[in-house]
Order: structure tokens, then C-alpha cells, then sequence
């Protein structure tokens, strides 16, 4: 028997084991929406009516034998019946005790007589079915000519069944074919968003970071194409038409399922495993973007190789990934839109994620569940060291290097294009920065926890970086805290496969055009998050920054050291499954090393429709 098939049995047998669901539901009253107050009652009421009838029967039990043993007893017979006239007591011997045994071996008797005729009647009309099915009169077995009839009977009756089972394999080949030419299939999908932004800035935030400008324009602008090419081989081609590029490269793959222990094996290039804001999606955010450790930390699309896989019940999830990091335009962190790294120095890596269930409510799904987990990333920097590398016109440095940097929790237009710390001409400023230095590897760890009772979502990471630089180690650290409430009720869905979270699907739409169905305000939900980042370098890197004048690290240049503090109130309106408006108010408080504390207030918002 192949693995497939074996664990194909194994799973239809766990499924047909009754459920948690299954069990309380005989002493709960259906629900539209169950709490965790509500499973617990019901298995104790389960348990104490168990408790309730035990106790029940042994005490009345207990009654009888006591009644038994006082009223039966030799010294106190009673009679069965009452006497006729004319009888005497003397005539009546037979007591309570000793009619009831009559009566039970009587009744003993019976049953046995009863099971005999049963099994008798069984065993004739086990022989008439037989004579039934075989077209043979039971009557008429004796006669010769007969049975002669019925053997040629018997043989045109074979041919027939014979002819049937030929034809049901004949469809189910053909059923098989036809299943087989559906392959390859393909599902079109993608979003959009457009983002439009106030800021207001204190005189010394935009000595510091540069004069942010107001302004509008899409974020993202994503088409794909995704399918199957076999049952368990999919594929997917995507392009985003408003990053810088237009278009750009993002998740392009193709993944082979199913296989032994290695479960999902997928090549391309796609999200590496790390962190529960990252493998969420852009499109699931309950803010407008992710936190400040993961824009300043976490290496994000890449070209590689990666597995992933969970246990039976689904409540353990890991993921591992090798992958390229830097090289080409050297880019070590965030995404990578060239899809193309090449170089002779390093630039080798490997990501992983393990994630755990620790609460997952079967009988509400998704909507009570408390979910933690595990990063780490270890990247060894790559550079191109070809002659030339680095010069003008050409992309990246000779050697390896560590740099790290964000805006706030938003920013338009391509702030990642900015040659100097100090400006705002590419769109959002930066408002942290460690500055380019040499470096040899870097190592990455995470952890995160999400808790979700119905409405309520609480959500955090902590990451800390080590970077391995030409001086030692240098550290830098990173966390986040969020609270998510929809007020119209919803939750958040849960995909056990990627271990991330969903948008909530409001109950009822926005105001339909269809007049006789279910109209509504859509779902409406808050958030709170505080988000904080520290790249502060130690003076020890004095003298190892990249002068891009002589190609070299020979400079200093740390004017974006410092801590970033973002405090973010959000209100999503979701009109339906595929649409919904976000506003943000971002009050980032900025503490840069030369310059000093400084504030900010962004006030951005949010179109979005998905398909």
C-alpha cells in the first residue's frame, strides 16, 4: 500500500472519530455563535448527569437488596397471590422468592426456545436470498430438467454482470481521462490600493528627516495568475504595477505538494518564513502597514527554495527556506524586484518558522484560537566583486555590507530609492537609518503571539538582530504590541497551511443592490498599535561606512541612528468580502543621536479592493 494511500485511510479514520463539537452539542442548545463559557458548562452538565444516574441505580439497587433480604427472607414469607375461597394458607407453599425463581426459569426457558427459532428462521432465509440471487427455485432444486434451466440461467446472468462491471470500468477510465485534461487550470486574482497622506512635522523633524509632502497614489497594483498543472503541482505569476519598475516581480513559483515529510517543496521566488505581519499579506492588514521590526529587520522576497509542512491535527506549522541575500544591488534587506542575484562573495541563506496552536476552538473554527511561534533567519551578505561593481551606472559595492533603515508605519513613493538620510524627494523620508558599513553575516530571531476571543484580536513580536560586522558584533532590536475589536462582531480567519490571518468577512454587505436580500453597514472594526525600532551603532564602527566617492569604507556616516517610537489608531470599514476603507493616525516620536527627540503626525488613508 503506497504512503498516499495509507494516510488517505489514516485521515477518513480520524474523521469519522467523533468530535469535541459532537459530543456537547446533545446538552447545548444550537448557537450561531459559542464561547468557551458555554463548551465548558456543557461537558460538565455531560459529566454530571453521568455522575447523577450512577449514583441513581446504586442507591436504588442498594433499596432492594435491603428490602430483599428483610421481606423474602425465610422468617417472613409473603404470599405471590392472593388466596382463593376455600383455600387454605396452608396450601399456598410457593413464596415471593420462590415464584420469582420459578418465573425466571421459565422465562429462561422461553428465551432460549425464541434464540433456536431465530436462528433457524435466519438460516432458511439466508437460503432463499441465496436461491433468490442465483435464480434458483428453492422448490424446485430436485428436478433435473430444472436444474439444467438454472445452470444456463446462472451462466447468462454472469455475462450480464459481467458486461456491467466492463462498462462501469470503461466510465470510470473515461471519468479519470477527462479529470486528467482539465490540467493545467488557472484562477486570475489580484488588488489594488490607493493611499493618500497628510503629515505634519515640529521645525526640528524636518531639520532632521526632510520636509515630508502631502500627496496621493497607489501603493500597490497586483495581478496574478495561479493554478495547478497536476493535482498536486500549482504554480504562480505575479507583477504589481505600482511599485518602482512598473512593473515590478513579486511571488513567482511553483510548489510540488504531498510528498513525504517534506510536505509543500516550493522554487521561485516568494515570501521567506518568518514572522506572523509578514505571512499575513498585504492584503489581510488591519493597518495600512506592518510594524517598524519588520521594516527594518526582516529579509523579505527572495529567490529560493523552501518547505513546509504541519501535523495531522494541524496545530503545528514549520517552514524552511534557503535563499540569496544580497549580491546584485545588495540588497539584504526587504524585498528583492529584480528576481536576479549573482556574486562571488557570500550571499547564501537560510530562514525558518515554527508555529503551535496552543487553543484552537473546533466547534467556532477560526474564532477563538490563541497561536505563538518561532523565527530565526541566518544570511551571510553577498557582493559582486567583479571589476566595476559599484561604480556609477552599475548597482551594489565590492564587499558585503549591513544596512538598515524605515519610515513610520506608511510612506509613498519609493523612499527605498533615497541616496541620503536627510531627504524627502523620492516621497516619505526615512526617519531611521544605521548607514551602510561592512559587514559579514547578520542573525535574525523572532518570536510571536496572537490571542483572538470572537471580536478581540491581541497581537506581538519581538526581534533582535546581531550583526556580524568588520569591528564585532553590533545588536539591534525591535517590538510591536496590537489590539485589533470589530465592533459588528467579526473575526479574523485563520490559514493553518501558511499559519497567518485573514480579513474578517462581514456578516452582512454594504447596502446591496439587491432590495430582498440581507442590507447592512458592512463590518467596522478599531485598532491600536505601538510599534518601536532601535538602531543605534556603536562608536566602534567609526571609519567602516561606504564612501560612494571612492567605492570604499573608509567613511563616517551615521546620521539616522537613533529609536523610533510609532503610535497608530486605526478605523477599518469593510463594505464587503472584497472591499473595505482604512484610516490611520501615525504619531511617530523620532530620538535621533546628533540632532535630538522630534514628532511627527501622519494622517493616511486607505482604498482597497481585491479579487
Amino acid at each position: 500500500m503506497s504512503w498516499s494511500l495509507r494516510e488517505k485511510l489514516r485521515r477518513d479514520f480520524v474523521a469519522m472519530l467523533p468530535s469535541r463539537c459532537q459530543v456537547t452539542s446533545a446538552y447545548v442548545r444550537p448557537r450561531q455563535i459559542f464561547n468557551n463559557r458555554t463548551v465548558s458548562l456543557a461537558v460538565k452538565q455531560s459529566r454530571w448527569l453521568r455522575v447523577r444516574d450512577f449514583v441513581f441505580t446504586f442507591v436504588v439497587v442498594a433499596a432492594v437488596n435491603v428490602f430483599s433480604e428483610n421481606v423474602f427472607g425465610q422468617d417472613g414469607l409473603v404470599p405471590l397471590r392472593m388466596l382463593t375461597p376455600g383455600e387454605s394458607s396452608s396450601a399456598q407453599p410457593t413464596s415471593l422468592a420462590a415464584e420469582f425463581a420459578d418465573r425466571l426459569e421459565k422465562n429462561q426457558i422461553e428465551i432460549e426456545k425464541s434464540k433456536k427459532s431465530k436462528e433457524e428462521n435466519d438460516s432458511k432465509t439466508a437460503e432463499i436470498e441465496l436461491a433468490g440471487y442465483m435464480n434458483v427455485d428453492l422448490n424446485n432444486t430436485m428436478d433435473t430438467a430444472d436444474s439444467q434451466k438454472t445452470t444456463s440461467s446462472l451462466a447468462s446472468d454472469f455475462a450480464k454482470r459481467l458486461s456491467d462491471v466492463e462498462k462501469s470500468l470503461k466510465k470510470r477510465d473515461e471519468a479519470d481521462a477527462k479529470k486528467a485534461s482539465t490540467y493545467p487550470t488557472h484562477k486570475i486574482t489580484g488588488f489594488l490600493q490607493v493611499d493618500s497622506a497628510f503629515y505634519s512635522q515640529t521645525p526640528r523633524n524636518i531639520a532632521t528627516v526632510g520636509d515630508a509632502q502631502d500627496g496621493m497614489g497607489f501603493r500597490r497594483a497586483r495581478f496574478a495568475v495561479n493554478g495547478k498543472v497536476a493535482q498536486f503541482t500549482n504554480y504562480q505569476l505575479e507583477v504589481d504595477f505600482a511599485a518602482a519598475g512598473r512593473p515590478s516581480f513579486f511571488d513567482n513559483y511553483v510548489e510540488q505538494g504531498n510528498l513525504p515529510i517534506l510536505g509543500d517543496v516550493r522554487i521561485g521566488q516568494f515570501l521567506q518564513p518568518f514572522s506572523v505581519d509578514a505571512m499575513s499579506g498585504f492584503r489581510n492588514l488591519a493597518f495600512l502597514e506592518r510594524s517598524l521590526p519588520f521594516l527594518a529587520f526582516v529579509p523579505f522576497r527572495r529567490v529560493g527554495i523552501m518547505s513546509s509542512n504541519a501535523t495531522d491535527d494541524d496545530m503545528t506549522h514549520w517552514a524552511y527556506s534557503v535563499f540569496r541575500t544580497g549580491g546584485y544591488n545588495n540588497a539584504p534587506l526587504g524585498d528583492s524586484r529584480f528576481a536576479t542575484d549573482f556574486g562571488n562573495v557570500g550571499g547564501y541563506s537560510f530562514s525558518t518558522r515554527l508555529t503551535h496552536l496552543l487553543y484552537y476552538d473546533e466547534c467556532e473554527k477560526d474564532r477563538y484560537l490563541w497561536h505563538i511561534g518561532f523565527s530565526y533567519n541566518f544570511s551571510e551578505l553577498g557582493a559582486d566583486d567583479a571589476t566595476g561593481a559599484g561604480a556609477n551606472g552599475n548597482a551594489g559595492t565590492p564587499k558585503p555590507f549591513y544596512q538598515s533603515r524605515t519610515t513610520p508605519e506608511f510612506f509613498l513613493g519609493y523612499p527605498e530609492n533615497s541616496t541620503t538620510f536627510d531627504t524627502a524627494v523620492n516621497g516619505t523620508p526615512i526617519f531611521v537609518d544605521t548607514g551602510k558599513y561592512q559587514a559579514k553575516n547578520f542573525n535574525l530571531m523572532g518570536i510571536e503571539t496572537v490571542y483572538q476571543a470572537g471580536a478581540l484580536s491581541l497581537q506581538s513580536e519581538y526581534m533582535a538582530t546581531v550583526v556580524e560586522s568588520v569591528v564585532g558584533p553590533v545588536f539591534y532590536q525591535g517590538a510591536y504590541g496590537e489590539v485589533m475589536y470589530r465592533l459588528t462582531g467579526e473575526h479574523r480567519g485563520y490559514d493553518k497551511k501558511l499559519a497567518s490571518f485573514k480579513n474578517p468577512i462581514p456578516y452582512a454587505d454594504f447596502l446591496p443592490l439587491k432590495w430582498d436580500g440581507v442590507r447592512g453597514w458592512g463590518a467596522w472594526g478599531l485598532a491600536a498599535r505601538w510599534s518601536v525600532v532601535d538602531l543605534t551603532n556603536p562608536s566602534k564602527l567609526d571609519g567602516h561606512y561606504y564612501n560612494s566617492n571612492s567605492n570604499s569604507f573608509n567613511t563616517t556616516n551615521k546620521a539616522g541612528n537613533g529609536v523610533l517610537n510609532d503610535f497608530t489608531f486605526g478605523v477599518n470599514w469593510y463594505l464587503n468580502q472584497h472591499t473595505k476603507f482604512q484610516f490611520n493616525w501615525i504619531h511617530a516620536m523620532l530620538d535621533n543621536t546628533k540632532k535630538g527627540s522630534s514628532t511627527a503626525e501622519l494622517f493616511v488613508t486607505r482604498m482597497q479592493v481585491d479579487f
